[in-house]
């Protein structure tokens, strides 16, 4: 008996951004990965920018790329990662396992079978996966105040906090000897200076020089 084969996976444009859904608001966060604005339709969205941002290993990203349906079967993630491995990975933001009800279990069954069977990458973005909120509220802090800033002004903030040895020093003591607080942000941001981000920003933040290897790299 000849099986059934699954029929061909069809790619769908969305829609433009026009306005948000019901409750939220369209956000355009500004990617210097994407060199230009990235429409969001929520304010989740625009935080995992910061995170994509952020990562060595991501190269570039779209927000809401095109949907995949196969038969009854409709698939819209919220981002298509590209990472420097050469994988491309879709990725959706999902509620926890023990939070889904039978129609989401069933429809993200669905999914996940047509997308392996497609030959996709992808990834629900599950609550436990993601970043606690004070991290992507530093990360956030930092990506913004630190916008615009060359890296060779960020490397020069890394080699004047290397010279003062193991012991680090405050952002409060980097400021007093007027070094640029875009230069301090940016270099944090690139992991050329290094900071606990589970901790909230002070000016008695201690601050070592990178690189710390602690970004994520979960989809290689």
């Amino acid at each position: 008996m000849l099986a059934l084969s699954r029929p061909p996976i069809e790619t769908l444009a969305r829609t433009s951004l026009n306005k948000g859904r019901s409750g939220s608001r369209v956000t355009f966060f500004p990617s210097q990965k994407n060199r230009g604005p990235v429409a969001c339709n929520n304010l989740m969205q625009a935080d995992y920018c910061v995170h994509l941002e952020y990562r060595h290993d991501v190269l570039s990203y779209q927000c809401r790329p095109a949907a995949l349906r196969c038969g009854d079967t409709l698939y819209k993630a919220d981002f298509l990662v590209r990472l420097d491995s050469g994988l491309i990975v879709y990725q959706k933001f999902l509620c926890s396992e023990g939070q889904r009800g039978s129609h989401t279990r069933e429809w993200a069954q669905a999914v996940e079978a047509m997308l392996l069977d497609g030959g996709y990458v992808f990834r629900w973005l599950t609550p436990d996966l993601l970043a606690p909120s004070l991290i992507t509220h530093n990360l956030r802090f930092l990506y913004h105040y630190g916008f615009g800033c060359s890296r060779r002004a960020a490397k020069q903030v890394r080699a004047k906090v290397l010279a003062l040895g193991r012991q680090g020093t405050t952002l409060k003591a980097l400021l007093a000897n007027d070094i640029p607080s875009q230069a301090i942000c940016y270099a944090i941001f690139l992991d050329e200076l290094r900071i606990d981000l589970r901790q909230k920003l002070t000016p008695q933040t201690v601050i070592y020089g990178g690189h710390d290897g602690l970004r994520s790299i979960q989809d290689r």
